[in-house]
């Protein structure tokens, strides 16, 4: 989601909540841990914002639900796990520690002088929650210990995942499910993840990697696993919503809601 386009949806749906406004309390890590997480993700507001805008446009209902069990694979910074928790839901993540140095972590510490102010106001404040020996390779875990939140980890290409058939009424993988695998093993994801949501399921897209884009091979792969998406109708769910945008690629597919039938 661009920068233009969250402003402008935000203008949409109700003010974000002013609680999930401020800075994340990181005063507990060194600023190299926290110098591992990408610039923009140690953004709170952004996060935040972000996931407003995904909650209103793909899920609202549980905006005023009862509490549901929500799963929610391949969580990174938690922020729509944080705002679910703070309507009453019952939430959990999966993240995996795969980040290596070169790859999304920062490859250099902080440079810009608005690099130096973020950071120095994360480590102002401490937070007071459980904390764990620091897992390598996962950039996020200051921020979700910050917040408190419950996530484990796991590796999403690994099946099965280790969480019990129809134990959550909702599961979420928000541009994760490339990372899982080639598009020709997507179809066995959604199974899983329709073998552990009980009413819906939702998938959000990247669009296609720059790398990938002219490769004829992969475009044709990648369309047809998403075409079988579209028509999803087993496992006891069917698809219900499945929306377009325009992305880096063009105009590509970026989410599928699919329901229990």
């Amino acid at each position: 989601m661009s920068p233009f386009e969250l402003n402008e949806s935000l203008g949409w749906f109700p003010e974000l909540p002013k609680m999930f406004r401020a800075d994340y309390q990181l005063g507990n890590y060194s600023q190299e841990q926290i110098e591992k997480i990408m610039w923009k993700y140690l953004v709170r507001l952004q996060n935040s914002s972000r996931a407003w805008v995904r909650i209103h446009q793909h899920a609202p209902e549980t905006l005023t639900a009862a509490p549901l069990d929500i799963l929610e694979l391949s969580t990174a910074h938690g922020a729509q796990l944080e705002i679910w928790r703070s309507l009453g839901h019952r939430v959990h993540g999966t993240d995996f520690n795969w980040a290596t140095e070169g790859s999304m972590a920062q490859s250099k510490p902080a440079s810009q002088p608005w690099q130096r102010k973020l950071i120095t106001n994360l480590r102002a404040i401490a937070h007071e929650n459980a904390t764990a020996p620091l897992i390598n390779g996962w950039p996020y875990q200051p921020i979700i210990e910050s917040l408190g939140l419950d996530v484990t980890m796991h590796n999403g290409a690994i099946l099965p995942y280790p969480f019990a058939d129809k134990s959550y009424d909702y599961v979420f993988c928000y541009q994760a499910i490339e990372a899982y695998g080639p598009p020709a093993e997507w179809a066995r994801f959604v199974d899983e993840f329709c073998r552990i949501a009980r009413k819906r399921v939702i998938i959000g897209f990247n669009p296609i990697a720059v790398t990938k884009r002219n490769k004829d091979l992969y475009r044709q792969a990648e369309k047809q696993a998403l075409l079988d998406i579209l028509n999803y109708n087993r496992n006891g769910f069917r698809t219900e919503a499945f929306t377009m945008g325009t992305t880096r690629a063009g105009v590509h597919p970026t989410a599928c809601k699919l329901v229990a039938v």
